[in-house]
């Protein structure tokens, strides 16, 4: 006799020899007729019927209950007289492009302020300049009139009162509460 089993919702054929479907028909019947309160309505059941109570409907259901999500997610309702969707599904995804780019604004604008406060100004721009804007010395020196060297100087005097204030670095991000 011929017995199907669900396995990760694909069905497996398995060959079982006769009387051991007999003596699980016996079990069964047994067991539902102990339970049961009404001992007439009972009946034996075929070994099929009992496969799929016990095994097959919770596997299903099992694999219902992670895979049911998966795949395209749905496509937007639409009327009868409007054309297919031929869309790139990208409308289910959120745009937040302008909020990073705020956060990271916000996170810009106070790591300036908190450089122009320990710093003069005189240190605290060309710091600003080529350490975060990412601008070379010999680019901001020609943008302010003035030498490397002295931007270079002006640098190393920023990093020996940064180091005054902060003597040692942190792997934390900044606490801005």
């Amino acid at each position: 006799m011929k017995i199907r089993i669900m396995y990760d919702n694909k069905p497996t054929y398995l060959e079982v020899p006769d009387e051991d479907c007999t003596v699980m028909i016996d079990m069964d019947y047994e067991d539902r007729l102990s339970c049961a309160e009404d001992k007439g309505a009972v009946t034996r059941r075929s070994p099929q019927e009992i496969m799929d109570e016990r095994f097959n409907k919770p596997e299903y259901n099992n694999w219902h209950k992670f895979d049911r999500h998966r795949g395209m997610s749905k496509k937007p309702f639409r009327k009868d007289d409007e054309s297919e969707d031929a869309t790139d599904h990208m409308d289910y995804f959120p745009d937040n492009t302008d909020e990073v780019a705020r956060d990271k604004k916000d996170e810009y604008e106070y790591y300036c302020e908190i450089i122009r406060a320990i710093l003069k100004p005189k240190h605290s721009e060309p710091f600003i300049a080529v350490y975060l804007d990412g601008m070379t010395m010999t680019e901001y020196a020609e943008r302010e009139g003035v030498s490397k060297s002295a931007i270079s100087h002006r640098l190393d005097t920023a990093k020996k009162n940064f180091k005054k204030v902060f003597p040692e670095s942190s792997t934390f991000p900044s606490c801005q509460g």
